[in-house]
């Protein structure tokens, strides 16, 4: 317990480490110490380090690194999230562009319906989603989580007469994310080979194996934590130092009697006139308890 209060006691700043260092040490080998001592000396340390109008620049510079390790973590906490896509484009040879579009709505209805996604849920060569499974039913887990990571979105085909679009799937398993755009993309084709009219759906690009996350992007949790831990920390100071109570006390003394407390400031005892009326304070606080 000492070693531990003795590395609080460098929280406190140098001047008073200078001035109390010794008697603090002395006190603590006498002293009977506690689990509570400890986080006295830790307050006590944070009070003197926020009532000195110097260390601002201290408070920020500790406030972001806390801020920056927080986001951190909380950013390391979040699973990796890959995402996979394949482009497809309808060739109609035969057909107009609204008997594409039907077939497309035709075939994303049945594919990405309630039925379609609980099936690719519960195909074990997948594997999605065991531990949402454990706990919430699989008609749940297929519309609540499963339907919110899988899209169907435009692909622009660079004047290319067919109708073009992308299929989209995000997931903490990179291979599981290729694996469903796969499975999707195979589901189109089918489904287009046998609702269309002599229309061909064809790849434009397959599903590729993720190589990196992208998200959550770390680095810029850590700098908005940083940030907002800085500027946290500056106004929780500046509203500690407003809000609290200070007693100003004003005295005239004899001249002889400043003379002797200069000479006292000027030995090194005390830091300055205020210093040494504060230790009178103490000394006849002690008497009077």
């Amino acid at each position: 317990m000492k070693r531990w209060i003795r590395w609080a006691a460098w929280l406190y700043p140098a001047e008073w480490r200078m001035r109390y260092g010794a008697e603090f040490d002395v006190f603590l080998d006498d002293a009977p110490l506690r689990w509570y001592d400890l986080a006295d000396v830790i307050r006590g340390a944070a009070i003197m380090q926020m009532t000195s109008w110097m260390t601002y620049w201290k408070m920020a510079l500790l406030a972001g690194i806390a801020g920056a390790l927080l986001a951190g973590g909380i950013a390391l906490a979040i699973p990796d999230q890959y995402v996979c896509t394949s482009a497809l484009i309808v060739e109609k040879p035969g057909g107009t562009q609204r008997q594409a579009q039907r077939a497309l709505y035709a075939a994303a209805q049945k594919i990405l319906s309630r039925d379609g996604l609980i099936e690719m849920v519960r195909d074990p060569n997948l594997g999605l989603y065991r531990k949402e499974l454990q706990h919430l039913p699989i008609e749940n887990v297929a519309q609540d989580i499963f339907r919110k990571h899988v899209y169907v979105v435009p692909y622009p085909s660079s004047g290319d007469p067919g109708q073009a679009f992308r299929v989209v799937f995000v997931c903490p398993d990179r291979y599981k994310a290729q694996a469903v755009v796969a499975r999707i993309t195979e589901a189109f084709q089918r489904e287009f080979a046998r609702t269309s009219d002599g229309q061909t759906l064809s790849v434009l690009e397959g599903p590729i194996l993720p190589d990196r996350p992208t998200a959550p992007v770390r680095p810029v949790y850590a700098t908005f934590g940083a940030i907002g831990g800085c500027l946290l920390g500056l106004l929780s100071l500046a509203i500690f130092r407003r809000t609290r109570a200070y007693a100003v006390v004003t005295m005239s003394i004899p001249k002889d009697i400043k003379q002797f407390v200069d000479s006292q400031v000027a030995g090194g005892q005390y830091r300055n006139v205020s210093d040494y009326v504060r230790e009178l304070i103490r000394a006849d606080e002690q008497r009077h308890k």
